[in-house]
This record gives structure tokens, sequence and C-alpha cells, in this order.
């Protein structure tokens, strides 16, 4: 592997399953052997009462060692910088307690976002590790929050090299240069085939190519229906008769209305697309990260 980890983005809207999709995808890259940083946009104890990992050394021991999971909050990383120019205990601790410290903290633009995305990108280059061990890895994957707030996350950097001068500002160009470099980073919009998920894939995608110069590397097209990836053949098996229950009735034209939204997809956006089937029975959160990541090959969009 080179020195840098390639950045595997997993963005969209709200609630279309891009946690789930990135534990899955970090697991597997872990039962291959791999070592795998997954950046999640959740508190740890948020995260655990979503998708839980518990059993994870028990079941896959192997894979275990080679999985990490952190959550970056940019406050840490802004009081060790004030820990780091005040040594002295008692004035950091009241700068860090002062109200116009956390004000400003909290009402600053951009302020931080800027020191997560610093931080992702020494994450990426393995570069400022606290812990030795956790940037030796092979794959960094960085679990998004909503598409508003990915996007200004993004556009952070870009506003301190414009709006700002001196270090702050040579900071944000560099930050801006990594994230704006197809070399560094793999974005894969997340989206069921749904419209108002579908039109957001759509706005994201659009604004990652004007202000980044980013194209997507795939569209992952989460809880798909069968019919989705079915032959004509089949679909015409399938089709409810008069006598078939509202169930099946309600399943078909689902599936069929899903199957027209992703070629509508596909001809809006010339991307490639990775159905990821609907699952509806798991033993447990590990079982579904696996039968997930089985059949998440992301390395074909290298």
């Amino acid at each position: 592997m080179n020195d840098s980890a390639r950045l595997a983005i997993f963005c969209g809207k709200g609630g279309v399953g891009k946690t789930t999709l990135s534990l899955a995808a970090g697991l597997q890259h872990a039962m291959n052997g791999h070592r795998v940083l997954v950046v999640s946009s959740h508190p740890i104890s948020e995260l655990a009462l979503a998708v839980s990992l518990d059993g994870l050394s028990a079941r896959f021991p192997q894979a275990a060692p080679n999985l990490f999971v952190i959550y970056i909050d940019p406050r840490d990383l802004i009081a060790d910088l004030v820990n780091k120019y005040f040594p002295v205990p008692m004035m950091a601790k009241k700068i860090l307690n002062s109200s116009v410290f956390t004000n400003l903290i909290e009402v600053a633009p951009g302020l931080k976002e800027f020191f997560f995305l610093g931080r992702l990108q020494e994450l990426s280059e393995r570069r400022g590790a606290a812990n030795p061990a956790t940037s030796a890895y092979d794959y960094l994957i960085w679990d998004a929050p909503a598409s508003g707030h990915f996007l200004s996350t993004l556009r952070a950097a870009k506003n301190f090299e414009v709006f700002l001068t001196g270090p702050m500002a040579a900071a944000g160009a560099q930050i801006h240069r990594f994230f704006s470099n197809r070399k560094n980073i793999q974005l894969f919009p997340v989206t069921p085939l749904e419209e108002m998920a579908i039109a957001e894939t759509l706005d994201v995608a659009k604004a990652m190519a004007t202000d980044f110069d980013l194209t997507c590397s795939a569209v992952l097209l989460n809880c798909a229906s069968p019919l989705c990836s079915a032959t004509e053949s089949d679909i015409a098996k399938m089709q409810a008769t008069p006598d078939s229950s509202p169930a099946m009735h309600f399943a078909v034209e689902r599936g069929l209305t899903e199957r027209q939204r992703m070629v509508e997809l596909r001809e809006r956006l010339s991307l490639p697309q990775l159905l990821i089937p609907r699952i509806t029975n798991w033993a447990n959160d590990l079982d579904l990260l696996v039968r997930i990541g089985a059949g998440m090959d992301l390395s074909q969009f290298s």
C-alpha cells in the first residue's frame, strides 16, 4: 500500500444507510486482512445504538484487530491546540472554560469543519496520529453527515482559503487541494430508489463536480428490490395476478417503480451503479453487515 490511504466517502441524504454501508465495507476489508479506519459522523455512543458491533472479536477474531471506528470531535482538536500553545494547565483550562472561547467555537463560520477536515487529511496521509497503531491502515472510510452538512463541511476549507490571509488561509488552501484531488478521494453517494433521496444524490453529484471538480466513483443503490436486477422474463413470471394478495401487488408495483427510477437515474447521472439488495431477515447487526459487505466490491471503481 501507499503511504497515503485513499479516502472513500459515503455521502447522501440522512437516513439512507450510509453508516451501515460504511461499516459493512469496513468489515469486509478487515475480513480480507486489511486494516481499515471508519470515521463515523455519529458519536460512538450513538453509533452503538444504531449499528452494534458486539461479538466482533468472538465471531471474527482475525478481522477484529483490523477494524477501527472513531468519531472526530473538532472541539477536542481545538482544545488540543490550546493546550499545546498554553502549556500551563491552569491557563489553558481558563481559556477553554471561558464563555467567549466556547461561543467563538460555535459561531465562527466553518471553524469546526476546518479542524475536522484537517484531521481527516492527516489520517489519510498518516500524519499526526496520536496512536501510531491506528495510523497503519490500508483503507479510510468517511461515513459523512447528511448532504447539506457534508457540502458545507467541504466548502469550509475553500472559504478559509478565499476569505482569510496568513497561516489559516494557507492551511485552508492545502486542505481544499487535498479534497479536490481525484487521486485522494473516492465518492460514493448512497440512495434508495426514492424520489427525494435521488434528487439529493443528483444535487450532491453536481455540487461536487462544480465546487471540487470531483466525479462520483459509483452510486450505491441501497435496499434495492430484487426486480431491479431481474431479467425481463423473470419479471413476467412474477407479475401479480388478479387473485394475488395485496402484499404481492404492492411488492411487484414497488419493485417495478424502483426499476424504472434506476433507469432514469442512470440517464441523468452517467455513473456506475451498485445494487445493494434489500435484506429482510438477519440474526444480528454483524450478520447484516457481513451479508451487505459480501456484495460490495468497491475496488472495481478504483
